[in-house]
C-alpha cells in the first residue's frame, strides 16, 4: 500500500499513467446525500500490479494531502486508461468527473443479481455503524483507516470479476453516459422547502432538517430500467397528493419562483404510436380519437372520452381483445407484440427503442408477450423522458431556472423570474418533441398548482 501526499503525488500519477484503476472514497458526513457531501480520502487500486494507493484530505491516521478532492480526482482520471467505479451516479454527485465507467451498470446490463447497490463490510464497520447509531454523521471519522482500507480490497475482490470481463457496447455507453449524468444533475440541483411543513409531514418517517435544500436519490436498477426515486425514507416518485405533503415543496426564489410541472397527457398510448409508427398529431385527445371507432360516432361526450380512456388501457395493459383488432392502432400494437415476442423466443432478448437496451432472459421473470410489451413500453417512457430532461437541462445551463423532480411521465422545473419570459416556452417545445402533447401546471408550493396554457 503507498500512501499518497503532496510530495509524492507527481510519482503517483506517473504510476498509474494510462493504467486501468479501480477508484473508490469515503465521505464525511454518513447517510448524507452525496450532492451534499465532501470526501475524507480516496482509494486507488492499479489493476495490473495490484498495487493499492491512498490519498487522503481529512482522516487523522494518515497524513494529508494539501489539494482539493475534486482536482485529485481529475488528475486520477486524465492519468489511467480507464477507471472503474461502483455506482457513477453518486461518483458524479461528489466528484463531477465524468470519465468514469460503472461496474453497477455493466452487471445490470449483464442480468446479476448484484446489480443492486452493494453494501459490502468488515465487522468493524458493521458493529461502528450499529454502536454510534444510522443519525451520526462522523462514523467514516471514528472508524481506523486500517479498517477502510481492509473495506476497499473487499469491495474491489468482489467486483474483479466484472472488471475482468468488461466490454462496452452502445447501450452501456447510453445508461452511463446521459442516463446517469442526466439523473446527476436532477439529483445535485435538489428541492427547496419550507423547513417548518416539512419537519411536520414527515415527522412520522422520523425526519428533520434544519436547511431548506433535501435531494432525491434515482435507482435505474430495475427489473423494467425505469427509475424509483427515495432518499431518506421519502419515496419522491409517489408524493401523496391528498394530504397536503406537497405544500412543503416551493421556489427556491421565494417571491421571484415558480414551481412549473410539465405533464405528458396520454404518454403511453402517444408513445406506442411511436413504436408502431403510427401518425398521431400532439395536440389531439387520442382517447377522443379511439373512441370514435369504439363508439362508431364522430362527437363524443366527457362520458365517452372517460370509457374510451377505460377501453384504452384495458386493451394495451391487459391484452388486446378481438373486438378491437379492426381498429388500425390495436392491429398495428398487436403485429407489435407478436413480432416482439417472437424475436424475444428466438434471440433470447429485444432491445428497448431508443436506447437500445438489451432485455434478457435475466431481465424479466416469467415472460410472456404483454409482459415483454409493458417492460418494452416503460423502457421507452424512460428514455424518452431522459433525453427531453437531458435537452431542458442543456437548454438551461446559463439561466437560473432548474429541473428538481422526474417523475415518470412529468418533470417539475424551479423557475426564476428573472430568466426571460419565452423559457417556459422553449422548455415546453423542448417536452413535446413533435409528437408528445403536454399539460403545464403552475404554483408557490407543488401542492397548489393550477393549470396554465401557452404557446
Amino acid at each position: 500500500m503507498v500512501v499518497v501526499d503532496t510530495n509524492s503525488y507527481k510519482s503517483f500519477t506517473k504510476d498509474i499513467n494510462r493504467s486501468d484503476i479501480f477508484v473508490d472514497y469515503i465521505v464525511k458526513k454518513h447517510g448524507c446525500h452525496t450532492a451534499d457531501n465532501s470526501v475524507i480520502s480516496i482509494f486507488i487500486k492499479k489493476i495490473n500490479s495490484n498495487e493499492t494507493y491512498v490519498v487522503n484530505f481529512l482522516h487523522q491516521d494518515f497524513p494529508k494531502i494539501g489539494m482539493d478532492s475534486k482536482t485529485v480526482m481529475e488528475l486520477i482520471t486524465q492519468s489511467s486508461n480507464r477507471a472503474f467505479v461502483v455506482d457513477k451516479k453518486r461518483f458524479l454527485n461528489i466528484f463531477g468527473n465524468k470519465n468514469v465507467n460503472d461496474l453497477l451498470i455493466f452487471e445490470f446490463q449483464a442480468g446479476y443479481t448484484s446489480a443492486d447497490e452493494v453494501e459490502l463490510s468488515t465487522n468493524y464497520h458493521t458493529f461502528s455503524k450499529y454502536k454510534l447509531g444510522s443519525n451520526y454523521r462522523e462514523t467514516n471519522y471514528v472508524i481506523p483507516m486500517s479498517k477502510h482500507i481492509e473495506w476497499f480490497e473487499l469491495k474491489y475482490a468482489h467486483f474483479m470479476g466484472s472488471i475482468e470481463e468488461f466490454e462496452v457496447d452502445n447501450s452501456y455507453n447510453q445508461l452511463n453516459g446521459i442516463i446517469t449524468e442526466t439523473l446527476s444533475e436532477v439529483e445535485c440541483n435538489g428541492i427547496y422547502v419550507d423547513v417548518i411543513k416539512f419537519n411536520d409531514y414527515f415527522k412520522d418517517k422520523g425526519i428533520e432538517i434544519d436547511t431548506p435544500l433535501v435531494y432525491t436519490e434515482y435507482n435505474i436498477f430495475t427489473s423494467t430500467g425505469r427509475p424509483s426515486n427515495r432518499f431518506n425514507k421519502i419515496n419522491y416518485a409517489a408524493l401523496n397528493k391528498d394530504d397536503g405533503c406537497r405544500s412543503a415543496f416551493v421556489s427556491r426564489f421565494s417571491e421571484n419562483g415558480l414551481l412549473i410541472s410539465l405533464d405528458y397527457s396520454a404518454y403511453h398510448p402517444h408513445i406506442i404510436a411511436n413504436l408502431i409508427n403510427y401518425k398521431v398529431e400532439p395536440d389531439l385527445n387520442i382517447y377522443e380519437y379511439l373512441g370514435r371507432s369504439y363508439f362508431n360516432k364522430e362527437t363524443l361526450t366527457p362520458e365517452d372520452i372517460k370509457k374510451s380512456k377505460n377501453i384504452t388501457f384495458q386493451n394495451l395493459y391487459g391484452g388486446i381483445r378481438d373486438e378491437y383488432l379492426h381498429i388500425d392502432y390495436f392491429k398495428k400494437v398487436s403485429e407489435y407484440i407478436d413480432h416482439r415476442w417472437k424475436f424475444f423466443n428466438k434471440h433470447g432478448y429485444v432491445e428497448t427503442p431508443v436506447f437500445k437496451r438489451r432485455i434478457t432472459e435475466n431481465h424479466i421473470s416469467d415472460p410472456n408477450p404483454n409482459k415483454l410489451f409493458n417492460y418494452l413500453l416503460q423502457a421507452a417512457e424512460t428514455e424518452f423522458s431522459i433525453q427531453n430532461i437531458d435537452r431542458i437541462n442543456r437548454y438551461l445551463r446559463n439561466k437560473k431556472s432548474k429541473v428538481v423532480l422526474y417523475t415518470y411521465d412529468s418533470i417539475l422545473i424551479d423557475i426564476c423570474g428573472d430568466d426571460k419570459k419565452d423559457t417556459l416556452t422553449d422548455i415546453k417545445t423542448i417536452m413535446v418533441d413533435n409528437q408528445f402533447p403536454v399539460k403545464c401546471h403552475a404554483g408557490k408550493n407543488y401542492d397548489e398548482m393550477i393549470e396554465i396554457k401557452f404557446n
